[in-house]
């Protein structure tokens, strides 16, 4: 098992563990929940070992961005000329 696999592996653990039984290994790099939640994990495990360091960065690559919702800016509504 490689340690991407175990890493994901784990975040979907702890995920479960935390009450979202639905959780797995392509959501949690896909859902926006989950891939916070992954992410942060991913993070604190950095430093520990150079092939764990690689394994995490590239995973925090493959996470789903996910952008704050923006409220849409309302457009001027066009007047219609009289003629």
């Amino acid at each position: 098992m490689t340690v991407r696999e175990k890493l994901l592996q784990a975040g979907v653990k702890n995920l479960r563990e935390f009450g979202y039984p639905s959780c797995d290994e392509k959501s949690i790099l896909t859902d926006m929940i989950y891939s916070r939640f992954f992410e942060s994990m991913l993070k604190e495990n950095r430093g520990h070992d150079k092939e764990i360091d690689d394994a995490i960065e590239e995973l925090l690559k493959e996470l789903t961005p996910h952008k704050a919702a923006e409220p849409k800016k309302a457009e001027p509504k066009k007047r219609k000329t009289r003629i």
